[in-house]
């Protein structure tokens, strides 16, 4: 283990034996002052345009970022704008406490649901939004996330079939909770494995105990993904040119009409990484146990 992890290893350590000991108020008053000035920071941060893929659409044109992890931003607020008859909630599953899709809804007071399997993460985030957010309607739950679950999850904090967005990021069992889904959110952000190209409709196979191990092995292809949720019904409509993100929406209930893309020609290799090193990581993933669809 590199040592930068072993270091982030042991505070988280130290920070849940402060939960386990501390009364709630003096643990939340800790929280709170190890987590509020990255949270205000990216709470106060100006529109920015991250330099990614040059392999762009016509909606990459409206990305940049506040609050999310790469340019989502700019494609959400283009997409929430574009929504017939918006209910302005959200649900996001996988976040950093600073650092999220649905940050920037939060400061336009969309209510919604987070949920991350990081008991830390959570308890910042919570501090952090009853500090700054205290009259938005937000829940943040510590959840494990799974494909037998997920309906279940949803439907604690909402009974709306078609809430506006949803984003998922659990780096592993995506797709099959993808498919388990029977809620239909107009705009649909998952994150893809980049490093199983374009080509293959692969998945990792479905496992309740699957935990990522930081070696690429994790969730499906985008062509898996436009595979199955082409059957329920989306569009693929954007790729974020980081080339993780891919953004599919329900066709009924926008005010325009979007084009599919194809994935052969819009698929975005994120320029810090070279070609070698795609192909490599490619061969590697070969090798191991994947479903294909």
């Amino acid at each position: 283990m590199k040592l930068g992890r072993k270091i982030k290893k042991i505070k988280t350590s130290f920070l849940y034996f402060l939960r386990k000991c501390l009364s709630i108020k003096i643990y939340n008053f800790i929280i709170l002052n190890l987590s509020k000035k990255k949270f205000l920071k990216s709470k106060n941060s100006k529109k920015i345009i991250l330099q990614k893929s040059l392999n762009l659409d016509s909606l990459n044109k409206y990305e940049y970022k506040i609050t999310s992890q790469n340019n989502e931003d700019g494609i959400i607020e283009y997409l929430e704008n574009q929504i017939i008859s918006s209910d302005k909630f959200f649900f996001e599953i996988g976040f950093d406490f600073y650092e999220f899709n649905s940050f920037n809804l939060i400061k336009k007071k969309w209510s919604g649901v987070l949920i991350d399997g990081d008991q830390i993460k959570c308890d910042k985030l919570n501090c952090c939004i009853q500090k700054y957010y205290k009259n938005n309607n937000i829940q943040i739950f510590n959840d494990f996330i799974n494909y037998e679950n997920i309906n279940k999850k949803v439907e604690r904090s909402i009974n709306k079939k078609n809430f506006d967005f949803f984003s998922l990021d659990t780096d592993g069992m995506d797709y099959w909770i993808l498919e388990n889904l029977y809620f239909k959110p107009k705009i649909i952000c998952v994150e893809f494995n980049p490093w199983l190209g374009k080509y293959d409709q692969l998945v990792i196979p479905r496992s309740l105990n699957f935990n990522y191990q930081s070696d690429m092995y994790y969730g499906a292809s985008l062509k898996a993904y436009k595979s199955l949720l082409n059957n329920k019904g989306y569009k693929l409509i954007c790729i974020e040119s980081s080339g993780n993100n891919a953004f599919f929406i329900n066709q009924d209930e926008f005010k325009i009409e979007f084009d599919e893309i194809e994935i052969e020609k819009s698929f975005k290799f994120d320029p810090k990484f070279s070609e070698a090193t795609y192909q490599l990581i490619y061969k590697k993933l070969l090798k191991r146990e994947w479903t294909k669809i």
